[in-house]
């Protein structure tokens, strides 16, 4: 016979998980908006350049046209941008040669307008006639992004849109390019993307943690990522407490 002891012991230790739970995503929440606030920064601070690389507008409008196709994922192209800054940056690459990468980055996904919704936003495992309307999006993206002007400026933007899901052995989409015949920007965002998909909550699941996201990409440094990324990537995780668990250092958050 159960005690009321007993009772109110397991009712005690079920509040405190559920407080935990939602402590949990009250930061994650917080992390996702502090990120979103120093993306932007980031996109305005570019407004002062003479040389804009493409219009800032088409940026901004592609960008929200995308994310408003599936709530979820959300701020995903945001935040692949901004990791993909840090990283360069960490790699010691110009800072103007950066602020125009960002913007390339900031596309990455912009093919996925072309990808169906009953297919973007399917919560099952995708049929292989789904999956390679899915992987399309790396070409549909090229495809948009080859005919922005300038044409010159763009070359760097339709190389890591079609290819940031190529992998170092060859084993990624959407040709199969094996190590360093992958154009070097798109490596930096794959790096950046696959970090964020696996850290960001889905509606059939939970992401892992930020240090375990890290981990899975050190795990895979060599064989899916460039090692060069991976280590420039580890350092800035580390720098900016990705690693600790505790709260996102962003230089941008009080300005």
């Amino acid at each position: 016979m159960m005690r009321k002891s007993d009772s109110v012991g397991g009712k005690y230790v079920s509040d405190i998980q559920q407080l935990k739970d939602e402590l949990e995503q009250l930061e994650k929440r917080n992390r996702d908006l502090t990120l979103l606030l120093e993306s932007a920064f980031e996109l305005k601070s570019g407004l002062t350049s003479m040389d804009h690389p493409f219009p800032i507008n088409v940026i901004h409008s592609l960008v929200i046209a995308l994310d408003s196709r599936d709530p979820y994922t959300s701020g995903h192209s945001s935040r692949v941008a901004l990791y993909s800054l840090w990283i360069a940056r960490e790699l010691g690459i110009g800072e103007e040669e950066c602020k125009h990468f960002y913007r390339s980055a900031l596309m990455h996904d912009i093919g996925k307008i072309g990808v169906p919704d009953r297919v973007l936003l399917k919560t099952e495992r995708l049929n292989d006639e789904e999956f390679q309307s899915m992987i399309s999006h790396t070409i549909i993206g090229a495809r948009i992004l080859s005919n922005v002007e300038p044409l010159e400026r763009m070359i760097q933007a339709t190389e890591v849109a079609k290819y940031h899901h190529e992998k170092m052995d060859g084993s990624g989409y959407p040709e199969g390019l094996v190590g360093e015949s992958i154009p070097f920007y798109a490596r930096i965002v794959a790096v950046a993307d696959a970090f964020d998909a696996m850290t960001t909550d889905r509606p059939y699941s939970l992401g892992i943690s930020c240090q375990d996201g890290v981990e899975e990409i050190v795990r895979c440094k060599g064989s899916h990522f460039d090692p060069v990324v991976v280590e420039a990537f580890k350092n800035v995780m580390q720098v900016r407490n990705y690693l600790k668990g505790g709260d996102i250092d962003s230089p941008y958050i009080f300005e």
